[in-house]
């Protein structure tokens, strides 16, 4: 059996995917940007950046898509709701939906398609970009079925109607060097 995979890892290995030899498995949240290897993120993270107005955060209307047209398939548009606080998805990109099961449930904190212990770290990271008004960064990574880490970058950025109050995140996982045949993602 190990024959047959042999050609597809070593084809794995090449573009760069991930490697056979393990790297850190930590999760890192709240990186510096410069320790960030995802185009999309750095990239979507100017954009957003150029459309900060003093104090004032980005509103969802201070936002065209036709401006980032490449990295659309790896966004997330998330609704905030405040008084309690709570997460709901507005919409998904094409890449998320091959990398991340959707759940027939209305807020995140009643998702059960994630592994365990990390929908309440989801939440705590969406409640610090909120609390802290300010986009986040992070590393993580996915096993492939060869048993290769490969490593993800995200990004959390915030966006307010008023220019105040955040009321929506984009969430960017940049899944562009990865294929979904290399990973069990049922």
């Amino acid at each position: 059996m190990y024959r047959d995979w042999q050609g597809k890892i070593a084809a794995f290995q090449r573009t760069g995917s991930g490697s056979v030899s393990p790297p850190q498995r930590a999760y890192e949240f709240d990186i510096p940007l410069p320790a960030v290897a995802s185009a999309c993120v750095i990239q979507f993270d100017a954009y957003w950046r150029s459309k900060v107005r003093g104090q004032r955060i980005p509103a969802r209307g201070d936002i065209d898509p036709a401006d980032f047209k490449p990295i659309l398939p790896n966004i997330i548009l998330l609704n905030v709701h405040h008084d309690p606080f709570r997460i709901s998805v507005r919409l998904r990109g094409t890449r998320i939906d091959e990398f991340r099961p959707k759940g027939k449930w209305k807020y995140l904190d009643e998702a059960n398609t994630f592994d365990r212990g990390r929908r309440e770290d989801y939440l705590r990271e969406m409640e610090f970009v909120v609390r802290n008004r300010r986009p986040v960064y992070a590393r993580d990574w996915m096993t492939s079925r060869f048993g290769a880490l490969c490593d993800l970058y995200a990004g959390i950025w915030p966006l307010a109607a008023d220019g105040e109050r955040i009321n929506m995140l984009v969430v960017i996982e940049d899944f562009d060097s990865l294929q979904p045949e290399d990973f069990d993602l049922g």
